[in-house]
């Protein structure tokens, strides 16, 4: 597929932040294990009221970049995670990293939302799904880089470099925001306005419900990875990995994940297909439980296979029918990371509670699976009620 020239920089601006973002907030867990003692249950709190303050501050950051200009919000984004990052680099305290976590949060919330918007405004609704499928690409194959390299990089650079690497990709990119946001002026006027039969994408023969799915999976998505993120350093302590090797390992869902959004960009077959979605949701619960127990390191990269393509197809489903139906990209992109923030938050929060009640080790695989099957449940039943024929109407128009 061609790029434009006026997209690049924003794929490039999306790459960069991913990898940085990677690599501070999956080995801050390790950080706080190795260097402060925090134990599962610690890191679990941790992950959950990150979770949460992602959730709310994403939802506020949509609005805010939707009424009062995207660049502009993206330069409080990455102004505000490198304030964070000098914070916890020169607090090398326990509450020093937790007030950098929180700051550095808060400051995430005005990058993605608006970067998704980017990529995604002014576009022919035809290229949409292009755009929407190379943003997922290059996300998450930055990710991947950024958390099967990350366990080398803290090993051999040091856990400075937790600060001095990801401060240095996001000053570039907030010098960056300028010449791009000037060259985003000069394409936008470029452009021929749009006749009105344009404007909007006729949606009447796709079922509306499949947003409301949507908006449920990602939560749940969510539940399951950010459970297995924060419990990473126990995982990697119960099967003998070091940091580095608990890096290159538990990234393989990464790497899986991006070939699956790779192969669902490329074919469009699942779009709107509710046998597809609910696989999804069975795949993450085997997927998840399977990562979470894995008796060994080969079972625990076999789990991570079904467990990525399974996180690929949700996460894809609800940003896709999400920007498929609105022309507000901004705080729909802000709604959508709400969700991802609720999900971020409750997963930790529920397996911090289980761990805590019943002191069973595997028990925040066991709750938050149990979570995923109710939320299968769910879906099931929205599109059994979306099917169901209404009291005096016509079979034949359905």
């Amino acid at each position: 597929m061609h790029v434009s020239r006026s997209r690049l920089p924003l794929y490039v601006l999306e790459g960069s932040n991913s990898f940085a973002t990677a690599y501070y907030v999956n080995f801050l867990m390790f950080l706080l294990r190795e260097d402060y003692g925090f134990s599962n249950l610690n890191n679990l709190v941790v992950g959950a009221v990150h979770g949460f303050v992602y959730g709310i501050a994403s939802w506020q950051a949509g609005r805010i970049g939707q009424r009062h200009g995207l660049f502009p919000s993206l330069r409080i984004g990455f102004g505000g995670m490198s304030i964070a990052l000098v914070v916890g680099w020169g607090l090398p305290t326990q509450w020093g990293q937790l007030i950098c976590l929180g700051i550095w949060t808060v400051a995430l919330c005005f990058t993605w939302p608006i970067l998704e918007a980017l990529v995604s405004e002014h576009e022919d609704p035809k290229r949409l799904p292009d755009r929407v499928g190379l943003y997922n690409v290059v996300w998450a194959t930055m990710a991947a880089v950024g958390l099967s390299t990350g366990g080398w990089i803290f090993e051999k650079l040091g856990p400075s470099s937790l600060y001095w690497l990801p401060l240095g990709i996001h000053g570039i990119q907030w010098v960056a925001t300028w010449p791009l946001e000037h060259q985003r002026a000069r394409w936008i006027a470029s452009l021929p306005e749009p006749r009105g039969h344009e404007r909007h994408k006729d949606h009447r023969d796709q079922p509306g419900y499949f947003v409301r799915l949507a908006w449920i999976a990602n939560p749940f998505n969510y539940m399951a990875i950010n459970t297995i993120m924060v419990m990473a350093p126990g995982i990697a302590s119960r099967l003998g990995l070091s940091v580095a090797e608990a890096g290159l390992v538990l990234s393989a869902w990464f790497y899986v994940r991006a070939l699956a959004f790779l192969k669902l960009w490329w074919w469009d077959g699942w779009h709107y297909r509710f046998d597809w979605f609910l696989c999804g949701f069975l795949f993450l619960f085997l997927g998840f439980v399977g990562t979470m127990i894995a008796p060994t390191v080969w079972g625990l990269v076999v789990a991570q296979v079904g467990f990525g393509w399974a996180s690929a197809l949700l996460y894809y489903s609800s940003l896709y029918y999400s920007m498929d139906r609105t022309e507000s990209h901004a705080e729909q992109g802000g709604f959508h990371e709400a969700l991802i923030g609720l999900g971020l938050g409750s997963g930790p929060a529920i397996s911090a509670g289980a761990l805590w009640w019943t002191g069973v080790p595997s028990s925040p695989a066991w709750i938050v699976g149990a979570g995923v099957l109710g939320a299968m449940g769910w879906v099931f039943a929205i599109r059994q009620a979306a099917h169901r024929p209404r009291v005096g109407s016509d079979p034949s128009d359905r």
